[in-house]
C-alpha cells in the first residue's frame, strides 16, 4: 500500500530538489532538471491530505476479550536497536518506531481488553514447531522468516489465512504483493502488511552517493527512475569508468574508488528485479518452472556480466569478513566515498546511513529494459511474515491481526517511513517517492522461499567462476528443479 499521507507530510519539509551536477557522462545518462513547475507541483500535493486510516475507519467492531493475552513469538533481537523486527516492545524508549509499536498496542489493548505480548527466542522455528505439534496454544502467531514458515506450512502446522475469520486480505493494510504472488490453490500460509515493516526492511535496493555524482560530473539518476528508463544498460553506464587507483599502488582493492559496491549474489538480485522468474504461479494457481525462458536466460547473463566485471564491481563479503562479520562495516566503507553505487537489503538505510554525513539517495534495482512494465523489488527469503498455528483460536487471532494491521497504517507504517527519511542520507522528495516504489512492488519467488536446489547458490557459483554460462547451468538443474517443484506442489495441495 502506498503511504501517500506520509509522502505528503514529508514533501512539505523536503523541498530539496536534486540539481544537475555536470554534463552527461554518456548519451544514456539524461541530464537532471529542477524546474519551478516541479516544486509547485510538490507544494500543491501537500494541500490535500488522505483521510486517517485506523481500526475505527476500517469499520471493525470493538469486542471485549476479557483480558486475554495475544502472544506473538519472534526471533530474538538486540534490545530495541532493531525495532522493525519487534512486535510488542514493553515500553517507550524515545525511538520513533519502537514507540509507535507501543502506542498501537496500548490503544488496541484498551479498546479490546487484551494484553499484547511478544516472546523472543533464538530457536524460534524449533520452539514454535514443538508447541504446535504438542497441542500447546501458547503462541497465537509467529513473526518469522518466510522460508522457515514455508517449512512449517508444508508440514501442516499453519492455518490458511483465507480461513481466518475477520481478516480481509483485500484490505489495503495487507500486502497485495504477498497475497497475489504467494496464494496457491486458494491457500496462503503467511502474510504481512502495515502490521510490521519486517518484510520491507529485507528487500533489495540500491543506494548511491550524491556527493560523488557531483564531483564526477554525473547526473543524479532520479529522472531515469521517474521516466521508466532506469535499466541495466543505463545502470551499467553509471558505474563505468568510475574506478580509480586512489593510492597509486597499481592494483584495485578496498583502498580505491569503485563504480559498484555489491555482495555475493548480486546477479540473482538483479535477475529478479529485471522480471526474471524461477517458479511462477499460473492462471490456475499452479506452480510452474519458468527458469529456461529465453528472456530469463538473457537477463541472467546481463546480471552476471555486471557482477563479475572487475573493472566496475567490488564485492563487500571479504571486507565484512575482515571486520568481524559486521555488515555495518560495509556501510561505513561506502559512506567514505569509496563507491558510486551500493546494493544490499534495505536495512542499512535506517540502521546505518541516517547517522552519516555523506549525501545519499535510494534507488530501485534497474529494469531489464524499458519494456518492463514496472520496477520489481526482490524480497529476501529472510523476510519476516506472520504465520498462525493450527492450535490457534481462529476468531480471536483473526480479529487481532485485522485490527492491529488497520491501526498500523497511521502508526507503525508512518513511523517506519519517518525513520527511513531521517537524517541527511535520504532526506529528499525523490527518495520519499522511491520508498513507495520499493515497498509497493515486491516480488517473491518460491524458488527462494523453498530454496529449491538453491537458485541463489547457482548464481553465486557462476559469479565465483567468473562465468556467464547460464544456459548449460540452468539446463543441468532443470530435472532436479522440476522434481522438487512436484513435491512442493503436492505438499501444498495436500495441506488442509
Amino acid at each position: 500500500m502506498k503511504k501517500e499521507t506520509v509522502f505528503l507530510l514529508f514533501s512539505a519539509l523536503l523541498l530539496i530538489s536534486a540539481s544537475s551536477c555536470g554534463q552527461n557522462k554518456s548519451d544514456a545518462v539524461t541530464k537532471q532538471k529542477n524546474t519551478a513547475a516541479d516544486t509547485a507541483q510538490v507544494m500543491a500535493t501537500t494541500e490535500t491530505e488522505e483521510p486517517k486510516v485506523d481500526w475505527t475507519s476500517a469499520g471493525i467492531e470493538a469486542k471485549d476479550f476479557g483480558g486475554r493475552t495475544f502472544t506473538t513469538i519472534i526471533e530474538e533481537v538486540s534490545g530495541n536497536a532493531y525495532a522493525w523486527y519487534r512486535f510488542a516492545p514493553e515500553e517507550n524508549d524515545g525511538e520513533t518506531l519502537n514507540d509507535a509499536l507501543v502506542q498501537r498496542n496500548s490503544k488496541i489493548e484498551e479498546v479490546f481488553n487484551v494484553d499484547i505480548r511478544e516472546v523472543s527466542r533464538t530457536t524460534i522455528a524449533t520452539d514454535f514447531r514443538k508447541a504446535v505439534t504438542s497441542g500447546d496454544n501458547s503462541y497465537d502467531c509467529a513473526l518469522d522468516m518466510v522460508q522457515r514458515l514455508f517449512a512449517l506450512a508444508q508440514d501442516g502446522l499453519l492455518v490458511n489465512w483465507y480461513d481466518l475469520p475477520g481478516v480481509n486480505l483485500k484490505a489495503p493494510w495487507w500486502d497485495s504483493s504477498v497475497v497475489d504472488q504467494l496464494t496457491v490453490h486458494d491457500k496462503l500460509y503467511f502474510c504481512t502488511g502495515d502490521i510490521s515493516p519486517a518484510t520491507n526492511i529485507r528487500v533489495y535496493s540500491l543506494v548511491f552517493n550524491k556527493d560523488l555524482c557531483r564531483s564526477l560530473g554525473i547526473d543524479l539518476p532520479y529522472d531515469h527512475v521517474k521516466n521508466g528508463t532506469w535499466t541495466i544498460d543505463v545502470f551499467n553506464q553509471y558505474i563505468t569508468d568510475v574506478n580509480h587507483d586512489v593510492n597509486g599502488d597499481g592494483k584495485m582493492d578496498y583502498d580505491d574508488r569503485w563504480g559498484y559496491f555489491s555482495q555475493s549474489g548480486n546477479s540473482f538480485m538483479m535477475y529478479f528485479a529485471g522480471g526474471g522468474t524461477v517458479v511462477s504461479v499460473n492462471e490456475n494457481e499452479e506452480l510452474v518452472l519458468t527458469l529456461n525462458l529465453e528472456r530469463n536466460l538473457e537477463l541472467a547473463v546481463k546480471a552476471l556480466e555486471i557482477s563479475i566485471d572487475d573493472n566496475k564491481t567490488l564485492m563487500a563479503d571479504p571486507y565484512v569478513q575482515a571486520n568481524g562479520g559486521q555488515w555495518p562495516a560495509a556501510s561505513a566503507w561506502f559512506a567514505g566515498g569509496n563507491a558510486l553505487m551500493r546494493s544490499s537489503v534495505f536495512e542499512p538505510v535506517p540502521r546505518d546511513y541516517r547517522s552519516m554525513e555523506t549525501d545519499f539517495g535510494v534507488l530501485p534495482y534497474p529494469k531489464m529494459d524499458e519494456n518492463q512494465d514496472r520496477y520489481y523489488t526482490p524480497a529476501e527469503e529472510a523476510s519476516r511474515m506472520f504465520g498462525v498455528p493450527q492450535t490457534a483460536d481462529l476468531e480471536f487471532v483473526g480479529t487481532m491481526l485485522e485490527v492491529l494491521a488497520a491501526e498500523s497504517v497511521s502508526t507503525v507504517s508512518t513511523a517506519f517511513y519517518d525513520v527511513c527519511l531521517q537524517g541527511k542520507s535520504v532526506r529528499d522528495v525523490e527518495s520519499a517517492e522511491i520508498l513507495n516504489i520499493l515497498f509497493d512492488n515486491k516480488v517473491f519467488d518460491y524458488a527462494l522461499i523453498h530454496d529449491m536446489n538453491s537458485f541463489k547458490n547457482m548464481m553465486k557459483t557462476l559469479e565465483s567462476k567468473k562465468s556467464t554460462d547460464v544456459a548449460s547451468t540452468f539446463a543441468s538443474e532443470t530435472k532436479k528443479l522440476e522434481k522438487n517443484l512436484i513435491k512442493i506442489s503436492k505438499a501444498l495441495e495436500d495441506t488442509d
